[in-house]
């Protein structure tokens, strides 16, 4: 799995997620035309609405996938 580019905010809310979860949202992404949960390639992130979307080709097929991480109403990360 290689990310691309990641928008400034996109990679500050990427940061914040912890790396093992981080790693469970790029192993599960749907794939419409797998029509099942695949893996991410070639992946980039943008922001919007303070919410992280990823988008990239899906490891089985190629297809494009898109997978939406709901980051705006999470709580802050803990010291």
């Amino acid at each position: 799995m290689s990310a691309k580019e990641f928008s400034f905010k996109a990679e500050l809310l990427w940061s914040m997620i912890p790396p093992d979860a981080q790693k469970g949202i790029l192993e599960a992404v749907w794939c419409g035309q797998c029509r099942s949960a695949v893996a991410i390639t070639d992946y980039f992130g943008t922001e919007t609405n303070g919410n992280l979307i990823l988008e990239g080709r899906c490891a089985r097929c190629g297809g494009r996938v898109r997978r939406f991480v709901e980051t705006s109403e999470a709580p802050p990360p803990q010291n």
